[in-house]
């Protein structure tokens, strides 16, 4: 296997914080995403977004109880992936 060759890996998740993802969350969750050389993309509620952009992810108003799909494609997905996984569960501690 090509070690150069991009992967893609899918991950869901869901969306425990109470007020879901609003400024605040989505902005860590940017800058989350943005570490790692892997496109990240976000399917929650019907919507695609791009995980490196704040008002693509506001616009799909994403609420307690969602569920989101995560994909990440590229040579660090799957660390791309467990970042996004330990910051989605660092939001919910911190109740934003």
């Amino acid at each position: 296997m090509d070690k150069s060759a991009k992967k893609a890996e899918t991950r869901n998740f869901l969306i425990t914080n109470e007020s879901g993802l609003h400024a605040r969350p989505v902005s860590e969750l940017v800058r989350c995403a943005m570490r790692f050389k892997s496109e990240i993309t976000i399917l929650a509620n019907g919507k695609k977004c791009s995980g490196v952009s704040i008002m693509d992810i506001m616009t799909a108003d994403i609420r307690k109880g969602a569920k989101v799909f995560v994909t990440a494609e590229g040579v660090d997905a799957d660390k791309a992936l467990d970042a996004i996984e330990k910051c989605l569960s660092q939001l919910a501690e911190k109740g934003f």
